[in-house]
């Protein structure tokens, strides 16, 4: 048919009790056996489900929603980045995340301000996974599509998830390359505003996004500073080569 992802919303009603063709079937044998269906129709398209039941849709789609629906709204970006960071393990062991949309042009209807957008470009940057645009492509603003340029980039290095130290969700380390590591910090509170970040040998430590430059000579500890309140960086340590 020429499709290449079927987008499933909704697969959780599947489940729900009601009256079915094929009687005594529980609501997951039913929606599994919906499901098997659907993936016959769909061939070698991408299967994505979304609001769907997770355990009922193993072996059953290809990519799963593992988040709430976005909002161009700050305390659902911060509801996003936790549900979507404590399934991050899920992540190519039993499906692709989606830790839904990126969005990063307000609405007439529904915005935010800046930091809150650099917090979610953050959420998508350290998640991996499925990234799929939900601004109107004619109104992107340069941010956003600079944003959209660097996570597109950050996907053709690797898909992989990056891994947090705790679960705190404060920082995570993502391998870029053999010399690159991605660093992301995600603070949630008033209190402390600096973390400090290692590395095994002397690097050179950039921001992300900015590719400014944070450290004159090669160091193994980097002190970053983050804004108080519900705030990230992204930095990129990377080691400092001799020329010997």
């Amino acid at each position: 048919m020429g499709v290449e992802l079927f987008k499933l919303d909704a697969n959780y009603w599947g489940t729900l009790k009601g009256s079915r063709y094929q009687r005594g079937a529980t609501g997951v044998e039913a929606y599994r056996l919906g499901m098997a269906a659907i993936n016959e129709g769909a061939g070698d398209a991408l299967v994505l489900g979304c609001n769907a039941p997770m355990w009922p849709s193993l072996g059953l789609v290809d990519a799963m929603r593992v988040s709430d629906d976005v909002e161009r709204n700050i305390h659902r970006f911060e509801q996003i980045a936790k549900e979507t960071f404590y399934r991050s393990w899920q992540h190519q062991r039993l499906w692709l995340i989606d830790p839904d949309c990126a969005t990063f042009t307000s609405l007439p209807n529904q915005g935010t301000d800046r930091q809150a957008y650099e917090f979610h470009r953050d959420v998508l940057l350290a998640s991996g996974g499925l990234l799929l645009s939900g601004d109107p492509l004619p109104e992107l603003t340069p941010f956003a599509q600079e944003t959209l340029m660097h996570l597109v980039a950050r996907q053709k290095q690797t898909n992989n998830a990056s891994v947090f130290t705790s679960l705190s969700l404060n920082h995570s380390t993502l391998k870029l390359s053999e010399e690159r590591r991605l660093h992301c910090l995600f603070h949630y509170d008033d209190d402390v505003n600096e973390y400090t970040l290692t590395t095994e040998f002397p690097s050179d430590w950039y921001d992300f996004w900015t590719g400014e430059k944070l450290n004159d000579d090669p160091m193994q500890i980097q002190i970053v500073p983050v804004n108080r309140g519900l705030s990230s960086r992204a930095i990129v340590s990377i080691v400092h080569l001799s020329d010997d």
